[in-house]
């Protein structure tokens, strides 16, 4: 377990079963670099721009804090704590170039999104000072275990493979439940870092930076869970489609067409209900 053979196995099988045309990929959080692994030679690149390098350039590599060139996902990655501007709105909030980013209103609005409603709800990032180094691998290459430290399995796809993943994420135990995060403000904080903090699935539209930096298709959301999952997620989708045949094949219709109801689709809803309808009941097909 958690050697490349098991990695690449459970890779091969979540792609093919979604139909993912991007390799899934691990991220891992520790305090210590993993063993035989390099550092990332550029210091350029966003978190979320990372990914890209482990998915379509097959490199795996950790990285430290000097790598990391946007500030908000060194805060929300646990490499730094958040700096208080940005906590109090004032950065967000601020014109757009010289003074801020320009996304919310006021400091208030930005405040309670990342700051009030995190804190209520338990949308966390990572404890600043609990990491030193986040590794990326392409999930089938990965050597990475929990002697490591901690990891997330990252991926983007379509609605209809993301709506399959939440099935096999909640199949077995119904323990793993997934939460939408966008309100969240970031990418990172999303999907690389809510997972980790939490042990859920979470998903994300993404914010302007993660779909910006990013190779997203317009049509795809993004997804992360704890990789301590990824066994079960993997082996419960195989079996959820094979029970619904509908569902496998859904995931091979083409973009940009609406799925017409089928006799099929109308006789799997209506399967089993037939022992709860009567001429004193109403039949709610």
């Amino acid at each position: 377990m958690y050697e490349i053979e098991w990695y690449k196995d459970l890779s091969d099988r979540l792609m093919q079963g979604l139909r993912l045309d991007a390799v899934p990929t691990a991220v891992f959080y520790s305090m210590e670099p993993p063993e035989g692994v390099v550092q990332l030679d550029r210091n350029d690149l966003k978190a979320c721009a990372m990914l890209d390098e482990a998915r379509f350039e097959s490199k795996v590599f950790y990285t430290t804090i000097e790598n990391h060139e946007c500030q908000q996902a060194r805060a929300f990655l646990g490499l730094v704590p958040i700096w208080p501007e940005a906590m109090s709105g004032t950065w967000a909030s601020g014109d757009y170039p010289d003074k801020g980013r320009s996304m919310t209103a006021s400091p208030i609005a930005w405040a309670r999104q990342t700051l009030y409603k995190a804190k209520s709800e338990g949308y966390h990032g990572i404890e600043a000072g609990t990491v030193k180094y986040v590794s990326y691998a392409p999930l089938d290459k990965c050597s990475f275990g929990p002697e490591v430290g901690g990891g997330v399995v990252v991926l983007t796809c379509t609605p209809n493979a993301g709506m399959t993943l939440f099935r096999a994420a909640t199949y077995k135990t119904g323990a793993i439940v997934p939460e939408g995060t966008t309100h969240l403000g970031s990418t990172c904080r999303s999907i690389m870092a809510h997972p980790y903090v939490t042990g859920k699935m979470a998903y994300t539209i993404g914010c302007v930076g993660g779909r910006t930096f990013v190779r997203v298709k317009t049509e795809e959301l993004f997804f992360g869970f704890p990789v301590e999952f990824l066994e079960e997620i993997v082996d419960c989708m195989e079996v959820q489609l094979r029970r619904r045949p509908d569902i496998d094949s859904r995931l091979d219709q083409k973009l940009g067409e609406s799925h017409i109801a089928t006799p099929q689709d109308r006789k799997v809803q209506r399967s089993g209900w037939t022992k709860w309808t009567s001429k004193e009941t109403p039949d709610y097909r």
